[in-house]
């Protein structure tokens, strides 16, 4: 049975630890950021010294976590709470946005490969994430994805497990092409990098 090739970010499943997944409310997206961000997109630090600021992650940088949200006040005045931030997007008096992340590095993320993985073998493997998939402007969620080209050395993502296909059924052949693997962010911007 082939898997559904329907990307849709980095989702967190569950805490490592048995902790509570909840986003972290202390970081921010600048007025007028222009950059799209998708809910359940991995997002990093600006290059900004002290900042809270967030953006798009990109292929081998340390990761933050994922995006899950922001609220901010309108130019018209007006309260917002949403799932995406559209590129631009202006805030009253230029002020942050307030951008709700996944930080935790114990969360385990639900995340669908890009290609095919070499089998059980791909289990503890790490591997880069794909950022090529644009979101879903329609639904507001990710389009992100995990490289199938894995390795045992340093990169951003280790595979733990394989995880339920979005139409529930569990495929634990990892050689068929986009499965659903359950991931830890391996290259953290706050702990050091498992390798």
């Amino acid at each position: 049975m082939a898997n559904l090739d329907a990307p849709n970010g980095a989702t967190p499943s569950y805490h490592l630890m048995g902790g509570t997944v909840r986003y972290n409310g202390k970081y921010t997206i600048a007025s007028a950021l222009a950059e799209n961000l998708f809910l359940q997109d991995f997002v990093v630090l600006a290059a900004t010294l002290n900042n809270t600021n967030i953006e798009i992650a990109a292929v081998a940088e340390d990761l933050l976590g994922t995006f899950g949200g922001a609220n901010y006040v309108d130019s018209n005045g007006d309260v917002r709470w949403v799932k995406q931030w559209v590129s631009g997007t202006v805030t009253e008096g230029s002020v942050d946005a307030e951008a709700h992340v996944y930080t935790d590095p114990h969360i385990v993320y639900t995340v669908q490969v890009n290609g095919t993985l070499s089998g059980l073998e791909a289990i503890g493997e790490l591997g880069e994430i794909d950022v090529s998939v644009a979101g879903n402007a329609a639904t507001g969620i990710s389009g992100h994805q995990m490289s199938a080209t894995t390795a045992v050395t340093a990169a951003q993502l280790r595979i733990l497990r394989g995880a339920p296909q979005p139409d529930g059924i569990f495929v634990s052949d990892l050689t068929l092409a986009n499965p659903r693997v359950e991931i830890q962010i391996s290259e953290h911007a706050q702990i050091a990098a498992v390798v």
